[in-house]
């Protein structure tokens, strides 16, 4: 498995970067989560109205990570979700640094530039950053694929997860202190061209290309406390194309979410809330709204952590698109074995509630997630 090759080549990673730091300004790092999973049971609705085969895989079956088509079924497996990366950043001085970050995937074992900007900071409070970065669509879309970062087995897929997720432009963002609090406000623009969406994978046959134009957003962050909020704004012109079928759909999306987590040293409260809505260019409208709720205890290195997430899709003209719908409750268990290192098994039961992508099922899964 390529992603398992490279994770082994990561191993090594520490002490070059520390032979390096100590003759330049070149800090190297890395990460890796190795997931496996498999479905223990499962069932298809009577009036089950969707496909019985997604990306190959026959169902019932469970989409773990749309943006990567992470598929699972009865057998387990270490592909849908598996990932390693290396992050290479570059300080010249105070002011400018470069970063560049490479990913391969159990999904998609061809490394990929997923970062690759120039920063600079005029003060302590403003930084301008130029080049290849995360769509910061949602609160973890910077860092989701670092497993350590957070207590779930992954990111929720019910909100994380769309045809583009990186983009090439600009971003600015701007920080101070507020009071007691800290405030931070950033501004994106620019472009993603995806040649082969593996998202629309789930959907069609054959390579779909899905060009994000015109990409503007912003979002703000306030800290305070034990608590965090966070709030989302982004807009954007979509086009998807694929001549093997004949598709080629063009529509405006539009999309808002805020974020609210608080952290009181054990206790710990996560929770967020998005809205995607497309306008096509044929008069129709498919809006998505989704949200995610937890709960977790940490005590010494243990951390159950209990989860309710909710995907709902809303189609002005069923004749054209017929929505999805599905709900997942979880439990996960976290044993952080240090700083840097955790181990996590997860229970999953997801339900197809509009009866059409992929059935009923109930999972398990467990991970290794280690930085370097």
């Amino acid at each position: 498995m390529a992603v398992l090759a490279f994770a082994a080549g990561l191993s090594a990673l520490p002490a070059t970067a520390a032979a390096e730091g100590a003759e330049s300004n070149l800090k190297v790092s890395g990460f890796l989560s190795i997931v496996g999973g498999k479905i223990t049971s499962a069932s298809m609705p009577g009036d089950y109205s969707g496909p019985t085969t997604i990306d190959g895989n026959d169902c019932p079956c469970y989409t773990a990570d749309w943006g990567n088509a992470g598929v699972y079924r009865e057998r387990f497996s270490l592909a849908p979700e598996s990932r390693a990366g290396i992050q290479l950043k570059y300080t010249f001085n105070q002011q400018f640094n470069a970063v560049a970050q490479v990913v391969t995937r159990g999904s998609d074992p061809t490394p990929n530039v997923q970062w690759a900007y120039a920063s600079y900071a005029p003060s302590k409070s403003l930084e301008i950053q130029v080049g290849r970065k995360r769509i910061p669509l949602y609160y973890y879309s910077d860092f989701q694929d670092i497993g350590v970062a957070y207590p779930w087995l992954a990111a929720p897929p019910e909100l994380y997860g769309w045809e583009a997720t990186n983009y090439n432009g600009v971003s600015m963002r701007y920080t101070r202190a507020v009071g007691e609090g800290n405030l931070s406000l950033g501004l994106f623009a620019g472009k993603e061209t995806v040649k082969d969406a593996l998202y629309q994978r789930l959907y069609y046959d054959g390579k779909t290309k899905v060009v994000w134009s015109n990409l503007v957003g912003g979002d703000a962050e306030l800290t305070r406390g034990p608590m965090t909020l966070r709030a989302i704004y982004m807009q954007t012109d979509v086009r998807s194309t694929n001549p093997g079928i004949g598709l080629d759909d063009s529509a405006a999306l539009t999309a808002y979410g805020l974020a609210a987590n608080f952290d009181f040293e054990n206790w710990f409260v996560l929770s967020e809330v998005t809205r995607l809505q497309r306008d096509f260019a044929i008069d129709y409208r498919v809006s998505a709204p989704a949200f995610t709720l937890g709960a977790g205890y940490r005590f010494g290195s243990w951390t159950p952590f209990l989860n309710f997430a909710r995907y709902k899709e809303i189609s002005s003209d069923h004749s054209i698109y017929m929505p999805q719908s599905y709900d997942r409750a979880s439990l996960t268990l976290r044993y952080d074995i240090d700083s840097r290192s955790a181990v996590k098994g997860q229970l999953d039961r997801h339900k197809d509630v509009s009866h059409n992508f992929g059935g009923n099922v109930t999972m398990v899964r467990l991970s290794y997630d280690r930085l370097f």
